[in-house]
């Protein structure tokens, strides 16, 4: 027996942890990569949308005076988070970001905004000695560029909050992996266990013992190795039974050598008599004449019965006719039935294409409300801004607060209206894909309908053709009886000539005990043969005492 290098145990163990690890860390890798790019396009998106917003502002405010608009920065980073930093010209005139006004933007912006009136936008920008987020929008007044508005956002809290929720993702992953690992070494080691029993029984049958033992829990298993140990099981009980099997027809054919020997010994004696009885053979002849007598007389009761089954046949030919026609007409409907369900199957498929369109149609109109709860939202962050603007502008700005109360309240209502629209669509959509699923396993129905309609034709057919074959064959059997009356006549005279040929029998009878000496002879090769089986026996006898039966 060759050494094992490593056992199953090690090596399934090993296979699992290795996988364990190898998915693990192509998900942990390839899930913050994901997080990471998708929440630094979400700060670069929210940037760029705040500093339009913000810009806007400015365009709007642009007729009220310093006073009025000084400190909007910083109440804007309080209730947003954001950095707000108004330029004049290429100078930081106002800003949240403490220590900057005054100071003027990089080249690289100026030439962007202020000379190629464009938006410019960055992620790795320096101000004040800290890495920001960063958006710059034109400010436009009659053509002209006058200043920028920029909005910004630190990149150490945001690298800070994706550190953290990588740090998270990790655990869980870890946490997750090791769940995995302890739920896969014991199954491992439950499919060992297994295996080993079944070898051990393996083991046990090849030791000649045919009686084995085996854990009640593997032969429980619904897997391969439940199967195997059943069979293993199944294998004991059936080599114990053809080890008895053999060993009882050992038994027997012992008993049958030495029974033919004595048989042998018994028939050379018999031929003697034979011989003496070959003689009374003549007298039978005789006797044999008057029975062909009475034989020809049973002849003639055949006939009758042959012209009985004559008319018996005739009767199925006329049963057989009838259930081909109405076979025929069961084949015709079930053909009309099977083209029936094709245009059924047809229909459903339209149904179904009918449920994708508005499946659609539902898709697009969500779509459409998530766009009107966007300019909702723009709106309400615009009328919040003119509300402070109003503010500050006291008494001649009070018309215009409530213009922009009425304008919120309208944009709230827009954002409630398609808050409704969308959870109507959600319900509308999921009970379309309901319908689609159940369309769906009518349709297999139908199918599987059609193709049990199609055995049912196949059957019938079938059946047909049996009816068919059963027609001639009674057709066949009708000429066969009447080759059997034929020959029932031929018999009649046949058996009156037998009467002629008993009386020859006497004269064979001298040829009959020349024959009955070769047969002695015979009978004593038998009896030598006898006792050679006999000796065959005893060896397979030993050959079978090596299983054991415990």
């Amino acid at each position: 027996m060759t050494k094992r290098k490593a056992s199953l145990k090690a090596i399934l163990i090993g296979l699992v942890l290795i996988q364990l690890i190898l998915v693990g860390s192509v998900a942990l890798v390839a899930g913050t990569v994901n997080m990471r790019s998708g929440m630094e396009y979400e700060v670069r998106t929210g940037v760029s949308a705040a500093c339009k917003s913000y810009a806007e502002m400015i365009e709007l405010s642009s007729g009220m005076d310093d006073k009025a608009r000084e400190g909007i920065e910083i109440d804007m980073h309080k209730s947003t988070g954001y950095e707000y930093t108004y330029f004049e010209g290429d100078t930081r005139a106002r800003s949240s970001i403490p220590n900057v006004v005054g100071t003027k933007a990089n080249d690289t912006v100026i030439e962007t905004v202020l000379n190629g009136h464009k938006r410019y936008q960055a992620d790795n920008v320096d101000i004040g000695g800290e890495k920001y987020y960063v958006a710059y929008e034109p400010i436009e007044e009659d053509g002209k560029v006058t200043g920028m508005a920029f909005v910004g956002k630190k990149k150490s809290e945001i690298m800070g909050y994706i550190n953290k929720k990588v740090y998270t993702m990790v655990g869980i992953v870890v946490a997750i992996m090791i769940l995995m690992l302890v739920y896969s070494v014991w199954n491992t080691l439950k499919i060992v266990n297994a295996i080993k029993d079944d070898v051990n029984a393996v083991k046990t049958i090849a030791s000649g013992n045919l009686t084995i033992e085996l854990d009640e829990k593997t032969l429980k298993r619904s897997d391969e190795l439940g199967e195997m140990s059943q069979a293993l099981l199944e294998m004991s009980d059936k080599l114990k039974s053809v080890i008895g099997n053999a060993r009882h027809s050992s038994d027997e054919v012992d008993d049958s050598a030495g029974y033919l020997s004595k048989t042998a010994t018994s028939i050379s004696t018999t031929a003697d008599g034979v011989s003496n009885a070959i003689e009374q053979v003549a007298d039978g002849a005789t006797n044999q004449a008057h029975a062909l007598q009475d034989t020809l007389s049973n002849v003639g009761l055949i006939n009758e019965s042959i012209h009985t089954i004559t008319e018996n046949t005739e009767k199925m030919n006329e049963i057989s006719a009838s259930m081909q026609d109405k076979s025929k007409t069961s084949s015709e409907s079930l053909t009309k039935l099977r083209m029936f369900t094709r245009e059924v199957i047809a229909s459903t498929d339209e149904i179904v294409e009918l449920i994708k369109n508005t499946n659609n149609a539902v898709t697009t109109i969500s779509e459409a409300v998530a766009i009107i709860d966007s300019i909702a939202a723009q709106t309400n962050l615009l009328s919040l801004n003119a509300s402070i603007e109003a503010a500050r502008a006291g008494e001649a700005g009070r018309g215009f607060a409530v213009v922009a109360g009425e304008i919120r309240e309208l944009a709230d209502q827009s954002a409630e209206a398609a808050a409704n629209i969308s959870d109507a669509m959600k319900g509308l959509s999921a009970d379309s894909s309901n319908t689609m699923e159940k369309a769906g396993n009518v349709h297999e129905t139908i199918i599987k309908q059609r193709s049990i309609i199609h055995q049912a034709i196949e059957q019938v057919d079938s059946l047909i053709e049996s009816i068919n074959s059963s027609i001639e064959i009674t057709e066949e059997i009708s000429k066969n009886v009447e080759q059997t009356d034929e020959a029932s006549r031929v018999i009649s005279d046949n058996i009156s000539s037998l009467s002629s040929i008993s009386q020859e029998n006497a004269a064979s009878s001298e040829q009959t005990r020349a024959s009955m000496a070769d047969l002695s002879d015979t009978v004593a090769k038998l009896s030598e043969k006898a006792n050679g089986l006999n000796e065959i026996a005893k060896g397979l006898e030993e050959e079978m005492d090596f299983f054991k039966e415990e």
